[in-house]
């Protein structure tokens, strides 16, 4: 960054002034001895890193652009070792300083005039600086990256965001991230675009971590979390208009050309995205002792919708599904009570959708213990409700989890709800199913669900 945008204002006296002018100048920060320089170093230690990744562009062998990982790679590395480079610096300077002392006091015994004069100052290297010293180069077969295919450039890239995935959700990184990718589905088979997308998700279930997406494929959008979507369009003026909540995505829809898929039988409708990959993962094991349970992880005529926390009401309230035609099944947790009201409403409008709400307090409390166990060699007791602590399963098992990984703190509750997603209940027998769910609560969701399939 060349320069600091600082908004300036002053602290006036109103009633002696009428008319105060606000606006922005911009400070120089490239000269190195102004102060303004100095400051940014200071804020900069503070800013997330940003990665940019184009989808497509000329590649030249002096490119400058983040279109290469490994520059991103190097310049994380960098930041988590900051403290490390401090000591550097710190050594350096005290090094070079002592040296300096000793020049100014050779100096004062030929000339105390020019000697006066002669002040040592100290600038030690920019963040960006010590990133340009570093290069790692990819090349296939003896070419270069950057003068392959954009459709090889984009299978390296979903490597890079994979390997990210899994290096932040074992070690974490102290200093924020953000990578911003343009049109990710470039080039790419949909089985590469659908591991992508996990890779995203998982990055952006970081807490230090943000993934910025742009895509016009209706494809691509419609498996993106609905409460990351933002709908972008200009204005008169040209400005950037960025609108946001279920009630803009009529226009996302609009916009990119989605259209109810024929093969869609069901509409099942949950809180959250690891709320379907639980289901999947348990419908599966169900389905593996009767086949009679739908598959969930491999069936089309099953579409799910992730609703959401606040957002859950209005999409029960206004009906917001009525138009595709399709009936509906509702799975919420108990954990809210307000969904109670909402599963009501849904089993009252005689249109033939059904809802429910899970007897334990949440989707986590169906788990075993021993895939738990087996995925994270952690012991977790599971319980039905939150235990005397006041601490359901997913809270129980970020504690656990953080102490056994040397996590610096716990945490937080929804990366925990990812990872028991991701690898613990994929892990489920139906044995284990009925074990944890003797009263066959989760067989009669599917089984209500085979019955609208059939």
């Amino acid at each position: 960054m060349k320069s600091l945008l600082e908004k300036c204002s002053v602290g006036v006296d109103q009633n002696n002034v009428k008319n105060l002018e606000l606006q922005e100048i911009e400070i120089q920060v490239t000269k190195p001895k102004e102060d303004s320089k100095r400051i940014w170093e200071q804020l900069d230690k503070y800013l997330p890193l940003f990665a940019l990744f184009q989808s497509d562009r000329s590649s030249k062998d002096s490119d400058g652009e983040v279109q290469d990982p490994m520059k991103a790679a190097v310049a994380t590395a960098i930041a988590e070792v900051k403290d490390d480079i401090e000591r550097i610096q710190q050594r350096v300077k005290a090094r070079t300083e002592e040296i300096a002392n000793n020049t100014h006091k050779a100096l004062e015994t030929i000339d105390k005039t020019l000697a006066s004069e002669l002040v040592p100052d100290f600038i030690p290297p920019t963040p960006a600086k010590w990133t340009g010293l570093f290069s790692v180069s990819l090349s296939t077969d003896g070419i270069p990256l950057n003068k392959r295919g954009s459709g090889v450039r984009r299978l390296v890239l979903v490597s890079f965001f994979k390997a990210e995935a899994e290096r932040l959700l074992t070690q974490g990184s102290k200093k924020g991230i953000i990578y911003a990718v343009e049109e990710p589905e470039t080039a790419q088979h949909p089985n590469n675009q659908k591991i992508l997308q996990q890779a995203f998700s998982d990055l952006a279930s970081e807490h230090n971590c943000q993934v910025i997406l742009t895509t016009h494929s209706p494809g691509f959008a419609s498996d993106l979390p609905i409460e990351g979507i933002r709908f972008v369009t200009r204005d008169e003026n040209a400005k950037p208009c960025i609108e946001s909540g279920v009630d803009v995505l009529g226009k996302v829809a609009e916009a990119l050309g989605v259209t109810p898929d024929s093969r869609v039988k069901l509409i099942c409708c949950v809180e959250g995205p690891t709320d379907v990959k639980a289901l999947k993962a348990l419908s599966r094991a169900l389905h593996l002792e009767d086949n009679s349970i739908p598959d969930l992880t491999n069936d089309d005529s099953v579409a799910f919708v992730v609703l959401g926390g606040g957002n859950l009401k209005h999409w029960v309230n206004d009906n917001y599904l009525k138009g595709f035609g399709r009936l509906e099944l509702h799975i919420y947790d108990a954990d809210v009570p307000s969904y109670v009201g909402v599963i009501e409403q849904v089993n009252a409008r005689g249109d033939g959708s059904i809802g429910f709400i899970t007897q334990k307090h949440e989707i986590e409390s169906y788990l075993h213990s021993d895939v738990i166990k087996a995925a994270f060699d952690v012991d977790v007791v599971v319980t039905d409700h939150p235990n005397e602590d006041g601490k359901a399963t997913p809270k129980v098992f970020a504690e656990v989890y953080s102490v056994a990984q040397g996590y610096d703190g716990v945490m937080k509750d929804n990366n925990a709800k990812i990872r028991l997603a991701e690898r613990a209940f994929p892990l489920m027998t139906a044995d284990m199913i009925h074990e944890r769910d003797p009263n066959g609560e989760v067989k009669e969701w599917f089984t209500a669900m085979a019955g609208f399939l059939n």
